[in-house]
């Protein structure tokens, strides 16, 4: 599926700004660097719109990969992935993946039992997927800033515990939000 992406003026997208705005209030990070603000926004709320990019990556039979720990072993640039390119994708997109289902989704996962999951050279025993996710999500922006040379995935690695933290409160305002618009974005969420 290609990527859409929504328009500066979409209705869920200034939904989503004003969110952010608002969890910026209580999360410094999000004051002092505007770029996560409008990273958040961009690549994580409203890219995730579409649940098909929140399993976009494949395995080299074409499978679906929902399970962080599958996607680390096929990011692997010197055991299966093809390239360092290939390699930077998979983990900006783990980074992005675990920040918006620990933002998101937190409940859920903290429910559910992960695998047995490889972190560098350190093998941790499957634990809650939210334990796990938090684990990988900042590891995988460090490794995308190595990777990339941006500094940008090094602050979202470095910050996020916080933008973790900013999520939860998005989260939180879309779920108090009472106005039209918000009944109007859940429409076409649920579309």
């Amino acid at each position: 599926m290609g990527e859409t992406r929504l328009d500066i003026s979409h209705p869920l997208r200034r939904l989503f700004r004003a969110a952010l705005a608002q969890s910026a209030a209580y999360t410094p990070e999000l004051r002092e660097k505007p770029q996560l603000s409008a990273y958040l926004e961009e690549e994580v709320l409203c890219r995730f719109l579409h649940a098909d990019m929140l399993w976009r990556l494949r395995d080299a039979r074409g499978r679906r990969l929902e399970d962080v720990a599958d996607m680390l072993a096929e990011a692997d640039a010197l055991h299966g992935a093809p390239s360092y390119d290939r390699e930077f994708s998979m983990h900006k997109h783990i980074g992005d993946y675990t920040l918006f289902m620990l933002g998101l989704f937190a409940q859920y996962l903290r429910r559910k039992r992960g695998k047995e999951l490889l972190l560098g050279a350190l093998v941790v025993p499957g634990g809650t997927l939210a334990e796990l996710y938090a684990l990988q999500g900042s590891r995988s922006y460090q490794v995308a800033s190595v990777l990339s040379g941006q500094a940008l995935y090094r602050d979202l690695s470095e910050h996020y515990e916080a933008l973790r933290g900013a999520l939860e409160m998005v989260r939180i305002y879309l779920e108090a939000c009472r106005e039209g618009t918000y009944q109007r974005a859940r429409e076409l969420l649920i579309d």
